[in-house]
């Protein structure tokens, strides 16, 4: 049996379909479609090495992140250098009481100052004044009070050297910080070469690929030419035609490894992403001499980890002779002195109390290894950062060396990329006349196009390797900032 549906709920089970379907479009959010070039486009923007230096310098991420953090590091040393300024806090209350037995209501107002003040000898001197006073009807009494002392520890915690271990630390952490602030803005003016280098190697690779695009096109034309002559088989011609095609695809290529190397520098110097930013400087370069000695003396006086690991062997020691301090007994010397005075609504002033005290004070601490353990854990921290140091003198010794290794061998290596890029072109240059008078093949001039390409780049690449080198070397010696002028206003 069939059944029939009637034309008003078909049309309402389209109606429902319909409004389900744009409900569930419009709930859902539109997927935004790539950008139509998603490469570094619009008018080229010339940029420099040191113009590039100097952008990241005032707009690359991570050193603002650097400078932000020195602003705390800077307030916590200013806090450790009043650990000898007094210190006073002032206090101040008003109660009321009431009660249900008979004249049992009173208002009172308190209030006053008291403070300490640590001595460079590991002394305190507490001080002290509040006045109390009633406020009721009944009586308008006031009570004055005061008082000093002195605590001198004459073994756990006394002498200037205790006294002044944490003064000593935090100027040794605020060096460190500095430091730490050298080391980054050096790796960052590092980085920002290093990228800029490579988009000018990128851009050279670039033209290179043109080159040889160009040179692979006028060998076709002189194939054809050769060919109406009849003086070269029309196959040949297809030899040709792959070399084109292979070199169209190296263009590309390259074009890919520069958008990428535009991308990289853009990031570092934190600018727009589609800024089509151009490398103008020359691949200029020029032998430089190194004194080995020299720099090696240089880089033990420089390098900033060295230096760094330097002050933290003496933070470690200022942390073991704090933690051998603190297994000594307490012995202190106490002295103080205070006055009362209350002065009656009726009779007036009274005679005011004075006391007066000195003593000595003896702590012995029993069964607490608390103290031997953290002086254990000091005396390891100051053998771990020896050990450190000694390990770190032997790698800085090891890497400049190896980076004076690797100037002398990159220019050696410059030398003969140089002598084989020239040899190469003469080479070709041969070939070419050759295949005028049909004394050499298609298939040899392509070979020979192909070996002055790769000795274009072999010699491009070990520019760019020697001045890599030297900066690298740079950075071993610690000598970046000074290279570069750069100061860093901290």
């Amino acid at each position: 049996m069939r059944t029939r549906c009637s034309p008003l709920l078909l049309l309402a089970l389209a109606l429902s379909v319909s409004t389900a379907g744009v409900a569930s479009a419009q709930a859902l959010s539109p997927v935004p479609s790539p950008p139509s070039n998603p490469v570094p486009n619009g008018p080229a923007v010339p940029l420099g090495l040191t113009e590039a230096v100097a952008i990241g310098l005032r707009d690359n991420r991570s050193l603002k992140s650097a400078y932000l953090e020195r602003v705390v590091q800077k307030f916590d040393l200013a806090v450790a250098e009043r650990r000898f300024v007094p210190v006073a806090r002032i206090t101040a209350r008003v109660t009321e009481a009431r009660s249900d037995a008979p004249n049992r209501d009173s208002t009172e107002a308190a209030g006053g100052v008291e403070g300490s003040w640590l001595l460079p000898t590991g002394g305190t001197i507490g001080f002290s004044w509040g006045r109390l006073e009633r406020l009721d009807a009944r009586s308008t009494d006031r009570r004055d009070t005061s008082s000093l002392s002195l605590t001198q520890p004459l073994l756990r915690g006394g002498g200037w050297d205790v006294a002044m271990a944490p003064l000593r630390s935090a100027r040794i952490r605020e060096r460190i910080n500095k430091l730490s602030l050298e080391s980054t803005v050096s790796n960052t003016v590092s980085t920002i070469i290093f990228s800029y280098r490579t988009l000018l190697q990128s851009q050279e690779q670039v033209r290179l690929a043109e080159l040889s695009l160009e040179r692979t096109k006028v060998l076709l034309e002189t194939n054809k030419a050769l060919i109406e002559a009849g003086r070269m088989a029309a196959a040949d011609l297809v030899q040709t035609e792959s070399g084109l095609a292979n070199q169209e695809v190296s263009v590309l290529s390259a074009y890919r490894q520069r958008e990428s190397a535009q991308l990289a520098l853009l990031r570092l110097l934190a600018l727009d992403p589609r800024t089509n930013v151009v490398a103008v400087d020359d691949v200029k370069v020029e032998r430089v001499d190194i004194d080995l000695d020299r720099v090696l003396a240089l880089g033990f006086d420089s390098r900033l980890d060295i230096l760094s690991q330097r002050l933290t062997l003496d933070e470690a020691r200022q942390g073991l002779m704090l933690a051998k301090n603190n297994r000594l007994w307490d012995v202190s010397l106490t002295a103080s002195t205070g006055r009362s005075e209350v002065i009656d609504p009726i009779l007036g002033p009274r005679t005011p109390l004075d006391d007066t005290t000195v003593g000595v004070r003896v702590g012995i601490p029993l069964g607490d290894y608390g103290p031997k353990a953290a002086e254990l854990r000091a005396e390891t921290a100051v053998r771990t950062a020896e050990l450190r140091y000694e390990e770190l003198s032997q790698a800085i010794e090891a890497q400049i060396r190896d980076a004076v290794q690797t100037v002398d061998m990159n220019w050696r290596q410059l030398e003969a990329a140089r002598r084989a890029r020239d040899l190469a072109a003469r080479a070709l240059d041969l070939q070419q006349e050759k295949l005028k008078v049909g004394r050499a093949s298609n298939f040899e001039v392509l070979s020979f196009q192909d070996s002055l390409r790769n000795a274009d780049a072999q010699e491009l690449n070990a520019r760019i390797s020697y001045l890599n080198a030297l900066t690298a070397l740079d950075q071993q010696i610690g000598s970046t900032l000074e290279t570069w002028r750069i100061n860093l206003n901290d």
